[in-house]
């Protein structure tokens, strides 16, 4: 029997044993196979996953970046006129715009730019912002206009009201309607 169980992994390779007694296994033996199995069958899931994963990163045609980069600006507080640049490098005349809602002014740009590297991969390039400004009081209107210089710089200008000084004048002071009625009662009498 000792020589038996000592040479069973041999034997189960060539030719099959013949026992009159059944084989002896555990009682959850059944169930430890069950789980050897499904903990087979995850692991191959999960790197299945991995591998779908980098296939799907490497051969992504759309690869795309988003920028959300505020814009930085300059305000003119000196001289006579209302005066605000921005950097907006990167941008076209068509992709800007400017709407002045009562004293606000709204300045939006947005580009998009798409690329093929050559391969038959793609990237994608988002660039967007949005800032709003408030007009100082005693600015003119009327007189807002933009203008976008050649190195990128956008130009906002605004005239400011002229303030206007008026020469001295003497007010007149009215009696109220109280004292009104008072003398007209004391002329009645």
């Amino acid at each position: 029997f000792l020589c038996r169980s000592a040479l069973r992994p041999m034997m189960d390779l060539y030719c099959p044993v013949r026992s009159l007694w059944p084989e002896v296994k555990p009682l959850f033996y059944p169930q430890d196979v069950l789980q050897r199995t499904l903990q087979e069958l995850r692991s191959s899931l999960e790197l299945m996953d991995r591998f779908q994963h980098q296939i799907l990163e490497d051969t992504d045609p759309f690869r795309s970046t988003l920028v959300h980069k505020p814009v930085s600006y300059q305000l003119d507080k000196e001289g006579q006129d209302f005066g605000l640049t921005l950097d907006t490098q990167g941008f076209s005349p068509e992709e800007l715009s400017v709407k002045q809602v009562g004293r606000k002014l709204r300045v939006r740009g947005r580009t998009e730019k798409k690329q093929e590297d050559g391969k038959g991969s793609y990237s994608y390039r988002l660039q967007e912002f949005r800032q709003e400004f408030d007009l100082p009081e005693g600015v003119n209107h009327e007189t807002v206009s933009c203008s976008l210089s050649p190195d990128g710089k956008l130009h906002i200008q605004a005239a400011k009201v002229p303030s206007v000084e008026q020469a001295e004048r003497e007010l007149p002071i009215k009696r109220s309607s109280e004292e009104e009625t008072q003398q007209s009662t004391s002329s009645r009498s």
